[in-house]
């Protein structure tokens, strides 16, 4: 009987044991499957900052950037909504707008390097009729987030984002910096977000705030 009682024992004990060996190694897996995991982003993101980074629409012949008073007649811009050309003295300052101001002040910003975001809520995806009244907020809270993601500028501690409402645009989005187009009709962050780091400071007086 003692026999039998330390053999089951020690069966007991051994069962124990590999079961302890099992979850030792269940741990140890886990642990090299992260590490292995962890090392790969590592190498992804290290890769893709090394990518170049996509450059969206076209360039718009630069036109005159003289400065003019307000309501002064001048040449007509070579583009909808304008990348370059004669423009008033101060310049609008940073944000989004439900409103925006005169093409003519919002041509000075693209003259510091800023990029402006033009959105049309008269305009669906599609290409048919307006938004709604949910989906225009939820396109505009897209532009707001993405601003917010955009930054600062490293150079003026300041956004040089605007937004502004153009509902005479022939597609649902514009982006524009001096001398640059880009029009497409789905909100697409990713394009936004590439054409703020690809054209913001493109411009005569980057360094100005």
């Amino acid at each position: 009987m003692t026999t039998k009682a330390e053999d089951f024992r020690r069966a007991r004990q051994s069962e124990w044991t590999r079961r302890a060996e099992r979850r030792r190694w269940l741990i140890v897996g886990a642990w090299i499957a992260a590490g292995l995991a962890f090392t790969a982003l590592i190498i992804y993101l290290a890769w893709k900052e090394t990518q170049p980074i996509p450059r969206t629409g076209e360039d718009v012949p630069i036109q005159s950037a003289d400065h003019i008073e307000i309501g002064q007649p001048h040449e007509p811009y070579n583009s909808d909504p304008p990348t370059s050309g004669p423009h008033y003295k101060v310049p609008a300052q940073g944000g989004y707008y439900e409103e925006a101001p005169p093409d003519e002040q919002l041509v000075h910003n693209l003259e510091h390097g800023y990029v402006i975001i033009w959105y049309n809520c008269q305009r669906s995806p599609s290409g048919g009729g307006a938004l709604t009244t949910g989906q225009c907020n939820q396109l505009k809270q897209l532009i707001r987030d993405t601003m917010a993601r955009g930054g600062a500028s490293s150079r003026t501690s300041t956004p040089k984002l605007i937004a502004v409402p153009r509902p005479t645009l022939d597609t649902q989005l514009a982006l524009t910096t001096w001398g640059r187009l880009d029009k497409f009709e789905a909100f697409d962050q990713n394009r936004v977000l590439n054409f703020i780091r690809a054209f913001r400071y493109r411009a005569p007086e980057p360094n100005a705030p």
